[in-house]
């Protein structure tokens, strides 16, 4: 009797076995290959580009970048962004530790506007009938009212032309009282001769300026 409830124990166990595993095999899933719909971005400064995740493994990361804030929602990814502007790749991480790389460009949005203009503490508004008038140099921009005694001069070292430009200054001159900034960056984005303007951004560490001029 006890030996055939032992048989009868055994096989139990085995079918058991059987089934558990046979569940286990049913639920294993093939892990897939992190796939993004786009591989390459185009962002204005203030705005949000979105890409979706076409395949993988869920539980997303960003690594980390300091042109975009980003918000993840399951397959969705939103990149908005911020005051600084640029080219930097990131890589899209999931769960399993498998990557896809993201070009970013982040897109001033100064180069989407024509009217031109500088601005640092304020807006001044360029050839209006305001009595600011600019001069155009070759390492040199300065914008004077005569009126106000009032000038603007940014300069920096090497030609007109796109690109970024070394030990860059702005001397604001204010009714005799002069003061020279030190510009820890200062770049021509644009030379446009279609629309007969150019455009630049300078900074003071985080303090943003821009302008925009008619070319001669």
């Amino acid at each position: 009797m006890n030996k055939t409830i032992n048989i009868h124990l055994i096989i139990l166990l085995l079918l058991s076995g059987t089934v558990l595993f046979s569940c286990k095999k049913e639920k294993a899933v093939p892990l897939q290959a992190l796939e993004l719909d786009k591989n390459s971005i185009e962002i204005l400064e203030g705005y949000a580009s979105t890409i979706e995740v076409k395949s993988g493994n869920g539980n997303y990361t960003v690594s980390e970048t300091s042109l975009v804030e980003i918000e993840i929602d399951g397959n969705t990814i939103t990149f908005t962004a911020t005051e600084n502007y640029g080219e930097e790749r990131l890589f899209i991480l999931d769960g399993t530790g498998r990557k896809a790389a993201l070009d970013i460009k982040v897109i001033p949005a100064v180069l989407d506007a024509d009217d031109p203009r500088f601005y640092w503490d304020g807006l001044i508004e360029l050839e209006q009938a305001n009595e600011w008038s600019t001069t155009i140099l070759e390492n040199k921009i300065a914008m004077t009212n005569v009126a106000e005694r009032k000038q603007l001069v940014l300069s920096w070292n090497g030609e007109f032309a796109v690109g970024l430009k070394p030990r860059a200054t702005l001397r604001i001159v204010d009714d005799g009282d002069k003061r020279d900034i030190a510009l820890t960056k200062l770049e021509i984005l644009a030379i446009d001769r279609s629309k007969n303007l150019c455009t630049m951004v300078f900074y003071k560490e985080k303090q943003k300026g821009e302008l925009v001029f008619v070319l001669p």
